[in-house]
């Protein structure tokens, strides 16, 4: 990795957690940053939070992400935070679509208004493909979208958001 700085957002979840101790041990000359909510809980950081920079921002909060972005300016930019869980999003639909829209739309506003230009890792789902035909299979990303789910609409939603901001 020819990167000295990450920002991770969601390194407070399973997979934040991970991807930031996985840097760490196998690219220790990397400068791990992280975002994390204010009540998001730290115990999945507790082997890592000595060893990575964790800013305390809300993604729903343009003015929190402006503000780490401007001071972090990394190279790459894992963004994991998300709300996901497919039938929770059938019951609280408009939570998950205006969380992990609005954080993302902020992500990639602030990355353009503070005229950077990092490498940027969208994690989505297949979810966002809803059910393929077996001949679909293996699913390759030319496939069409057909969201199942509410959450599966706000991923097909950031996947679009990165084509709009960053091709």
């Amino acid at each position: 990795m020819n990167f000295s700085k990450i920002l991770i957002t969601g390194i407070a979840g399973s997979g934040g957690s991970y991807l930031a101790e996985y840097i760490y041990n196998n690219h220790p000359k990397v400068v791990i940053h992280g975002l994390a909510h204010s009540r998001s809980s730290r115990k999945n950081l507790e082997n890592i939070h000595t060893k990575v920079n964790i800013h305390e921002a809300d993604l729903m909060d343009f003015s929190s992400v402006f503000s780490v972005l401007e001071k972090v300016r990394p190279d790459v930019i894992f963004h994991l935070a998300a709300f996901a869980n497919v039938r929770s999003s059938f019951v609280t639909p408009n939570l998950f679509l205006s969380n992990n829209i609005l954080s993302t739309s902020n992500l990639f506003e602030a990355i353009r208004l503070t005229h950077q230009d990092p490498i940027i890792q969208l994690c989505s789902t297949s979810e966002v493909y809803g059910q393929v035909d077996k001949k679909e299979v293996p699913i390759k990303e030319d496939v069409p979208m057909k969201p199942a789910s509410p959450y599966a609409v706000s991923k097909a939603t950031q996947d679009l958001l990165g084509w709009t901001y960053f091709t």
